[in-house]
Protein backbone atom coordinates (compact mmCIF):
# COMPACT_ATOMS: atom_id res chain seq x y z
CA UNK A 1 0.00 0.00 0.00
CA UNK A 2 2.65 2.32 0.73
CA UNK A 3 4.33 1.86 -2.53
CA UNK A 4 1.12 2.68 -4.21
CA UNK A 5 1.06 5.98 -2.19
CA UNK A 6 4.39 6.75 -2.97
CA UNK A 7 4.13 6.42 -6.63
CA UNK A 8 0.76 8.04 -6.80
CA UNK A 9 2.79 11.27 -4.60
CA UNK A 10 5.38 11.58 -7.50
CA UNK A 11 2.96 11.15 -10.40
CA UNK A 12 0.95 14.22 -8.96
CA UNK A 13 4.17 15.83 -8.38
CA UNK A 14 5.69 15.92 -11.72
CA UNK A 15 2.08 16.54 -13.37
CA UNK A 16 2.37 19.99 -11.34
CA UNK A 17 6.10 20.77 -12.31
CA UNK A 18 4.70 20.24 -15.93
CA UNK A 19 2.03 21.84 -15.42
CA UNK A 20 3.89 25.43 -14.10
CA UNK A 21 6.10 24.85 -16.70
CA UNK A 22 3.71 24.35 -19.21
CA UNK A 23 2.20 27.91 -18.08
CA UNK A 24 5.29 29.47 -17.93
CA UNK A 25 6.20 28.72 -21.35
CA UNK A 26 3.05 29.88 -22.82
CA UNK A 27 3.40 33.34 -20.46
CA UNK A 28 6.73 34.14 -21.79
CA UNK A 29 5.52 33.53 -25.66
CA UNK A 30 2.47 35.71 -24.90
CA UNK A 31 4.91 38.60 -23.46
CA UNK A 32 7.50 37.89 -25.87
CA UNK A 33 4.57 38.41 -28.32
CA UNK A 34 3.51 41.83 -26.72
CA UNK A 35 6.95 43.23 -26.19
CA UNK A 36 7.33 42.96 -30.42
CA UNK A 37 3.75 44.32 -31.14
CA UNK A 38 4.32 47.11 -28.81
CA UNK A 39 7.85 47.82 -30.44
CA UNK A 40 6.22 47.98 -33.78
CA UNK A 41 3.20 49.73 -33.21
CA UNK A 42 5.40 52.58 -31.79
CA UNK A 43 8.01 52.08 -34.04
CA UNK A 44 10.42 53.11 -30.85
CA UNK A 45 10.52 51.72 -27.38
CA UNK A 46 7.60 52.56 -25.22
CA UNK A 47 6.64 52.52 -21.94
CA UNK A 48 4.83 48.92 -22.49
CA UNK A 49 7.97 47.46 -24.37
CA UNK A 50 9.93 48.00 -21.67
CA UNK A 51 7.58 47.27 -18.93
CA UNK A 52 7.44 43.73 -20.51
CA UNK A 53 10.69 43.51 -21.34
CA UNK A 54 11.71 43.83 -17.37
CA UNK A 55 8.82 41.23 -16.67
CA UNK A 56 10.32 38.73 -19.16
CA UNK A 57 14.03 38.95 -17.83
CA UNK A 58 12.69 38.45 -13.83
CA UNK A 59 10.13 35.44 -15.17
CA UNK A 60 13.57 34.12 -16.92
CA UNK A 61 14.63 33.21 -13.26
CA UNK A 62 12.17 30.81 -12.41
CA UNK A 63 13.53 27.92 -14.20
CA UNK A 64 16.29 27.76 -11.70
CA UNK A 65 13.75 27.85 -8.62
CA UNK A 66 12.18 25.05 -10.40
CA UNK A 67 14.88 22.88 -10.17
CA UNK A 68 16.09 23.85 -6.28
CA UNK A 69 12.02 22.80 -5.85
CA UNK A 70 12.02 19.86 -7.59
CA UNK A 71 15.19 18.31 -5.80
CA UNK A 72 13.62 19.59 -2.54
CA UNK A 73 10.15 17.81 -3.06
CA UNK A 74 11.78 14.22 -4.31
CA UNK A 75 13.80 14.78 -1.68
CA UNK A 76 10.86 14.62 0.80
CA UNK A 77 8.98 11.86 -0.97
CA UNK A 78 12.12 9.93 -0.51
CA UNK A 79 12.66 10.39 2.85
CA UNK A 80 8.42 9.89 2.80
CA UNK A 81 8.81 6.59 1.79
CA UNK A 82 11.86 5.06 4.01
CA UNK A 83 10.33 6.93 6.95
CA UNK A 84 7.27 4.55 6.41
CA UNK A 85 9.10 1.82 5.23
CA UNK A 86 10.88 1.29 8.90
Amino acid sequence: MNKKANVQNIQGFIMAIVGVAVILAVGLIVLSELETSALTDAGATTDASNATGSIITRLAGVPTWIGILITVALAFIVLGYFYTRG
